[in-house]
C-alpha cells in the first residue's frame, strides 16, 4: 500500500522536485508513488466532449483513490494553474461517481517549482483544495531557481501529512 501520492504535471523542475521528495521519503521508509498527469491522455473538456469515454479517466480516478495523502506539484502558468490539472479535475468532477470522496478530508500539501515565485499558483491550489474539503497543510513546498526546497522543508511537509 502506498503511503504517499505525489501528483505532478509538466515534467521539468516539478518532476525533479517530485523525485527529490520520493528519495527523501524512501530514506524515511515512506512508500510513495509519483503520478504524472501528463501520462493520462484526456481530451479537453467541452460541451462537445463531455460524454466522451476514454481509458485514462478511470485509471486516474483509481490511482488517486485510497487514503494516502497527496503532495501536488504544479507550475504557475500566467498567474494560474496549468490546463492539464484543471482539465483532469473537471473530468473527475463530472464523471467520477465518488468525486467528493477523493478530496474530502484528504491530507494535501501543495508545492511548485515555477520559473517565477509561484505564489499565485500556491494560493490557487490551497483555495481549490479547501473548497473541495481537503485538509491542506500550512506549509508550502516552493522550489525557486535560487532557493531550492530544502530537505528539512520536505521532511517537515511529510511529517505534517502524518507520515
Amino acid at each position: 500500500m502506498t503511503d504517499l501520492k505525489i501528483i505532478v504535471t509538466s515534467g521539468g523542475r516539478n518532476f525533479e522536485l517530485a523525485k527529490r521528495i520520493e528519495k527523501i521519503a524512501i530514506k524515511l521508509d515512506i512508500e510513495s508513488t509519483i503520478l504524472e498527469l501528463d501520462d493520462y491522455a484526456m481530451p479537453l473538456y467541452t460541451r462537445g466532449t463531455k460524454d466522451a469515454s476514454f481509458e485514462a479517466l478511470p485509471k486516474l480516478a483509481g490511482d488517486l483513490d485510497g487514503t494516502a495523502p497527496w503532495i501536488l506539484l504544479l507550475p504557475e502558468y500566467n498567474g494560474g494553474l496549468p490546463p492539464v490539472w484543471i482539465n483532469a479535475l473537471t473530468w473527475l468532477s463530472v464523471h467520477y461517481d465518488d468525486f467528493r470522496a477523493l478530496f474530502n478530508r484528504r491530507k494535501v500539501a501543495v508545492g511548485t517549482a515555477s520559473g517565477g515565485h509561484g505564489w499565485k499558483a500556491l494560493a490557487a491550489m490551497r483555495e481549490q483544495f479547501a473548497h473541495l474539503g481537503s485538509d491542506v497543510v500550512g506549509r508550502y513546498l516552493r522550489d525557486a531557481k535560487n532557493s531550492p526546497a530544502s530537505e528539512d522543508s520536505i521532511i517537515d511537509t511529510l511529517r505534517r501529512l502524518g507520515l
